[in-house]
């Protein structure tokens, strides 16, 4: 007779995102051109402000992208420890095939974020089966 055994818990290393700096680079430059072209001369000075808030919007977007990295332990009851922290997940989807998200109440992050090429390729396809296992509504 074999043994079989269950994991209850994922645990994982998190890099920052070249894909998440990435589109987030494509995004806010593809709203600043659309600003700059769709504004008639008289509203340009205007264009132009609303294009340095957007620039100061992309610098904490991607500041925000690279602050999340670090040890990050997923339970199966869904307490997360993260960056030496204790919280507890509301909230874990995979929205697509490149990324993960997660709701969290108790942490300094509302919002977790793990793209694709956050962790290595094993452990995403590790993380994606256990939320689907362990915390998906049935």
């Amino acid at each position: 007779m074999l043994l079989t055994t269950t994991v209850n818990y994922a645990d994982l290393y998190l890099v920052p995102s070249k894909l998440q700096i990435a589109t987030l680079t494509v995004a806010y430059l593809c709203v600043a051109i659309f600003l700059l072209f769709s504004s008639s001369l008289l509203i340009l000075p205007i264009a132009l402000i609303l294009c340095e808030k957007l620039y100061d919007e992309y610098l904490n977007s991607a500041i925000y992208s690279y602050r999340l990295q670090g040890r990050f332990r997923l339970s199966s009851v869904g307490d997360i420890y993260y960056q030496q922290q204790r919280g507890v997940v509301t909230y874990a989807r995979p929205l697509t095939r490149w990324l993960i998200i997660f709701k969290v109440q108790g942490l300094s992050y509302r919002w977790l974020i793990v793209w694709r090429d956050s962790c290595a390729e094993p452990h995403y396809r590790h993380i994606k089966m256990f939320i689907y296992l362990h915390l998906s509504p049935r």
